[in-house]
């Protein structure tokens, strides 16, 4: 019978990790993260200027 993973890790290893690594802490475990690739990174690009152009044309109603 396998022992289970008791590993609880903390911001402190995050922090740890070598420079450039992406990972994320979620409820004590440490996840990986692959870095985005072209078609989200263009994506998040055009979303956040349509979310500029809707703040700059709406400006007086904020």
């Amino acid at each position: 019978m396998a022992l289970a993973d008791t590993s609880h890790y903390t911001i402190s290893d995050i922090y740890a990790l070598p420079e450039g690594q992406r990972a994320e802490l979620i409820d004590g475990r440490i996840y990986n993260m692959t870095p985005p690739n072209t078609l989200h990174q263009r994506i998040v690009f055009r979303l956040s200027q349509k979310i500029d152009n809707y703040i700059q044309k709406n400006r007086d109603g904020l």
